[in-house]
């Protein structure tokens, strides 16, 4: 990542003159000159950066020598000036290399749920995955196709893309409801009545470029044709239909797919968001949510929990179904759009 794309990347995160803005960098030695960069870039937009480094080598090693747990609340209270959190990896967060001792590992779970409980009240806690082969390795992509793939989604127009969701935020809220037509002649019809479209175009998880929201729970009803669909450690699947009714996932054409619905519990196969992408330099389904949710020209539904963004269902998953169709929106202000 160049300098360019990381100063816009901390514009886009609305990182302020004054505040105060922690760089949590996971990761080795090796990348971590980006996290100087970033740095560099809040300095820039004259705010304070504060640095935490969370590094598997380190972390194992502290916490597997550790006699008794050390992080009390004198040391969470450090985070306390902190307006924001530029959380960046160039692997998975949290997990360790290999497992510690059970007494060793509980100091270190307990040190990561009070940190996130501490870092989760602040206004804005941003995301940022690093193109790496650490997390290409974690993708499911080729290191090379990861890298291009994250660099191009990138090394867009931001403003661009803002104007964009932000006319259609305007249009989609004054519906109560929208409508996805798919191939053979499926129709899925999701309530917005009292729900209000989120825009991410640097607010939360990068690469961004989504406008979503959570749907009236029990509402969402029809059917919805997917040419080819990935699922996430399910699989990739081609001519998938679904069958919603009251906002569950009722039936599905595929087999496999079926028995893994059915397996989840009743709170995991509701549909528990609506989204559609907004990300030029995405431009085909790949299998990686993070990047095919914001392809340009799609639509996604989410099944599971939507309780961090609004919704009321609580479950234990949240999987994305991402395809492409043609938005309907009716009642408020009933037109085609496309």
């Amino acid at each position: 990542m160049n300098q360019k794309t990381i100063n816009d990347i901390v514009k886009r995160s609305k990182v302020e003159e004054g505040e105060v803005i922690l760089i949590q960098y996971w990761g080795e030695q090796e990348h971590l000159g980006i996290a100087d960069s970033f740095m560099e870039a809040v300095v820039q937009r004259g705010a304070s950066p504060l640095f935490l480094w969370q590094s598997r080598e380190r972390n194992q090693k502290f916490f597997g020598e550790m006699k008794q747990e050390v992080f009390g609340e004198k040391y969470f209270e450090i985070f306390s000036s902190v307006d924001a959190v530029l959380d960046i990896f160039a692997y998975q967060p949290v997990i360790l290399s290999k497992k510690l001792p059970d007494e060793q590992m509980n100091y270190y779970r307990n040190y990561m749920k009070q940190l996130f409980q501490t870092l989760m009240t602040k206004e804005r806690f941003v995301q940022i995955r690093i193109p790496t082969v650490a997390n290409a390795n974690e993708s499911g992509l080729s290191a090379d196709d990861f890298i291009e793939r994250m660099e191009a989604a990138y090394d867009v127009s931001y403003d661009q893309m803002a104007l964009e969701m932000e006319r259609d935020k305007v249009l989609f809220d004054q519906a109560d409801k929208i409508e996805i037509h798919t191939a053979q002649n499926c129709k899925l019809s999701f309530s917005t009545k009292g729900r209000e479209f989120i825009p991410d175009c640097g607010d939360g998880d990068w690469p961004c470029g989504e406008l979503y929201l959570p749907p009236v729970e029990d509402q969402t009803n029809g059917e919805v044709f997917f040419e080819k669909l990935f699922v996430e450690d399910v699989g990739a699947f081609e001519n998938v239909k679904f069958v919603i009714h009251n906002g569950s996932i009722s039936d599905c054409s595929d087999g496999k797919m079926k028995q893994w619905l059915d397996e989840l519990s009743e709170q995991d196969r509701v549909v528990c968001e609506l989204g559609f992408g907004y990300n030029a330099n995405v431009t085909s389904l790949c299998g990686y949510t993070v990047l095919d949710e914001k392809m340009k020209g799609t639509f996604h539904f989410a099944i599971g929990d939507n309780q961090m963004f609004g919704g009321t269902n609580k479950g234990t998953i949240h999987v994305d179904f991402v395809g492409e169709g043609t938005i309907g929106i009716k009642e408020g202000k009933s037109n085609e759009y496309n």
